[in-house]
């Protein structure tokens, strides 16, 4: 009798930062949905971006690829309908796969592998091209406030309401609700589903304007802070994510966009529980393994700087966990050797979650991923893993530049533009306030860290 596979629930959402999580220590966010999943799976601490920008780090981690290995650099390239990709992939192994929400994909293959999308993120020609501009060969996504409007005109525009993208959101999640229900329950001519089920539930939220329910924002209003501080000494980046306190807006406005921002979480948190509670209902919960990520991080006033595009922790790193099943209909055997609420220190990276899946499931990953499969770490098997993770940029603003993590120490550069390199002992300065370029205790690190940022671009390019 073959292998029963287990189904695959995937969430994710937009711009969240690492640390607003309890399991980061963080004394006020509500996360009760994450935070079951987390004490039954495996938390990656050390979890990286392949790039802090929406469409570059999403066809990354859908693809195992870093941005130069899959074309997608800024957020209006698209990715060649020829990449495999991870729902396309395992639709090969007998996986039904199902998009629901943000893919932010550009161009006209808006599918990319997945059998059905569910949401308002699917947009295209249909195959006719502008008659004024016949030459254009894809669609453009605009985000509100990149390239619009300020990062200070955000945080001034920050107050109580249903957000740009709440209303999104609530589509996806009110469609993955559906689709959940008739794939399990309400099979027309009562043929079973006997297929194997993928399922991504990616939200826009916590992305800028921040906005969120008035409840949620009072809550917050009354016990986080926003950050005042000043850029690091021997640092420069682009003016668009500066955001003075006192001079660009006001404190009570960065106070008020922090606390919108805290809700947003909160209420993706709502709604991720909505999803759980569907497939309990249907009790095939048990069957799923469950993995949650974010595209990129927020700076959210943190050395003055708001918004992403940056390789501070606060921007490139993500929260990131994988929860096996726990029961049900499959046998778990497969996963006893995985203990349940481990915490990874191991350096990640989001293109490792392609082929970590194909591990978990029991299919042989594509050749050629950047990615590599986290299961050994996830057992406990640390000797022989590479302690480090990318992340690079191609964007006008911060473009083209680098960053490795290797064990503790972070290095970063951007390209052309007379900024100074970066250099970070996280053990010792986890703040990232004291830029080491020049200390020469570390001469030997910082030579070995540019070597590998110097060969990173030419990897499987």
């Amino acid at each position: 009798m073959p292998e029963k596979k287990p189904h695959i629930l995937l969430l994710i959402n937009d711009e969240h930062r690492p640390d607003v999580m309890p399991v980061e220590g963080d004394p006020h966010i509500r996360t009760p949905t994450l935070d079951r999943f987390i004490d039954q799976g495996t938390y990656f601490r050390n979890a990286y971006t392949p790039s802090p920008i929406c469409v570059p780090a999403r066809q990354s981690f859908l693809s195992g690829l870093y941005p130069h290995n899959t074309g997608a650099l800024e957020n209006n390239n698209e990715m060649p309908s020829e990449t495999v990709t991870m729902p396309g992939h395992l639709s090969r192994y007998g996986y039904q796969a199902v998009g629901a929400g943000k893919m932010h994909f550009p161009g006209p293959d808006q599918m990319h592998g997945w059998h059905e999308r569910i949401g308002r993120d699917i947009r295209g020609r249909n195959g006719y091209e502008s008659a004024k501009d016949p030459e254009r060969k894809a669609e453009t996504f605009t985000e509100p406030g990149t390239g619009k409007w300020s990062s200070a005109k955000e945080v001034t525009n920050a107050r109580v309401g249903k957000g740009y993208w709440m209303s999104h959101d609530k589509y996806c999640v009110d469609g993955a609700l559906m689709f959940l229900e008739e794939y399990f329950v309400i099979e027309a001519y009562d043929r079973p589903c006997n297929r194997q089920l993928l399922i991504a539930v990616s939200l826009w939220c916590p992305h800028f304007p921040y906005q969120c329910p008035e409840d949620l924002f009072n809550y917050y209003m009354r016990r986080v802070e926003p950050y005042v501080e000043d850029l690091p000494e021997k640092f420069a980046c682009d003016d668009f994510f500066k955001v003075r306190i006192g001079e660009d807006v006001t404190y009570r406005e960065a106070h008020r966009a922090t606390a919108a921002y805290y809700g947003m979480i909160e209420w993706v948190d709502i709604q991720y529980a909505r999803v759980i509670s569907r497939l309990e209902e249907l009790n095939v919960l048990d069957d799923f393994i469950v993995a949650f990520m974010s595209d990129h991080g927020e700076m959210l006033g943190q050395k003055g700087l708001w918004e992403k595009q940056q390789y501070f922790e606060a921007s490139a790193r993500v929260p990131f966990f994988i929860s096996c099943p726990g029961g049900g209909s499959i046998s778990t055997e497969r996963w006893d050797s995985i203990p349940r609420g481990g915490v990874v220190e191991q350096n990640v990276s989001l293109v490792d979650l392609f082929p970590t899946l194909c591990d978990l499931v029991n299919v042989p990953a594509p050749e050629g991923l950047d990615g590599r499969s986290l299961v050994p770490i996830m057992e406990g098997r640390t000797d022989e893993w590479e302690n480090e993770a990318y992340s690079e940029l191609h964007t006008h603003q911060h473009g083209p530049s680098v960053m490795v993590k290797h064990e503790h120490l972070k290095y970063f550069r951007f390209e052309g533009k007379g900024w100074p390199e970066q250099l970070f002992d996280l053990a010792a300065d986890p703040d990232e306030n004291h830029n080491l370029i020049d200390d020469e205790a570390y001469a030997d690190d910082l030579k070995r860290l540019r070597a590998k940022a110097d060969s990173f671009n030419t990897r499987n390019a």
